[in-house]
């Protein structure tokens, strides 16, 4: 049997026994073959799996379109071509949830302010006796570079976890995001004084980088009547 009609069939339960067995000696034997029918497979399993059904409808008509027609290369690369791009386009789908009106930064910008300095407040005339006293003075006066070369260097000495939330706020600070939420996330397997804070900033990271885990991460802290729940709920509202 033709080896399309074949992979088609698969898809629709279709396969007799034999074709089955065909089918199978040609995924063991025939590596292109193998890289097609995986291809198809990805497919199906996203359309599927992401309730994109009528697309799945939209790709089994082009498909039956096709099997009435002279099968030639260019309508075979045509066909997975096609396949391939709505496999890649619902992956990004997936990894997003905002509308294309919702401006991530400017909803990130409307809620962060770094969080104060509670650990080492700084008095006026005061010396800076200290690394850790050093590195908050740096973060009080806006030096968050400095800053977070003082609250990593005390981490890494310490393993005192309020210096990654400390380094976190002061990245958060410069707009750096990506170097802010692996330092948060770590911080929150330490469940520390901080802990219900560093969700927050946690939080707004993540609805900046557009990232989906922010919906879970703001209906827990919504139901939790916590540090900035109804700041959570109200979220909510906008980003879903």
């Amino acid at each position: 049997m033709d080896k399309d009609a074949l992979i088609h069939k698969y898809f629709h339960q279709a396969l007799t026994d034999q074709e089955r067995v065909e089918l199978e000696t040609l995924l063991d034997t025939d590596p292109e073959f193998k890289a097609t029918f995986e291809l198809e497979k990805d497919l199906h399993a996203v359309l599927v799996e992401t309730g994109k059904e009528d697309l799945k409808q939209q790709f089994d008509a082009f498909e039956h379109q096709e099997d009435q027609e002279p099968e030639t290369s260019s309508t075979t690369f045509l066909r997975y071509a096609i396949a391939a791009c709505i496999i890649i386009g619902l992956s990004v789908y997936g990894s997003k949830f905002f509308i294309n009106t919702t401006n991530t930064d400017d909803l990130f910008a409307q809620n962060f302010e770094v969080y104060r300095n509670i650990v080492q407040p700084i008095e006026r005339g005061e010396g800076l006796e200290t690394l850790e006293q050093e590195a908050f003075f740096k973060y009080e006066t806006k030096d968050y570079k400095g800053a977070i070369d003082g609250f990593e260097a005390e981490f890494s000495k310490t393993q005192k976890p309020y210096f990654l939330f400390y380094a976190a706020n002061a990245y958060l600070a410069l707009g750096d995001t990506n170097q802010a939420i692996p330092l948060l996330e770590k911080h929150q397997t330490f469940k520390d004084d901080f802990y219900e804070k560093s969700r927050w900033y946690l939080a707004l990271a993540y609805i900046k980088e557009k990232d989906k885990k922010s919906i879970s991460l703001l209906e827990e802290m919504s139901k939790s009547e916590g540090y900035r729940s109804k700041e959570a709920k109200a979220l909510l509202k906008v980003i879903r």
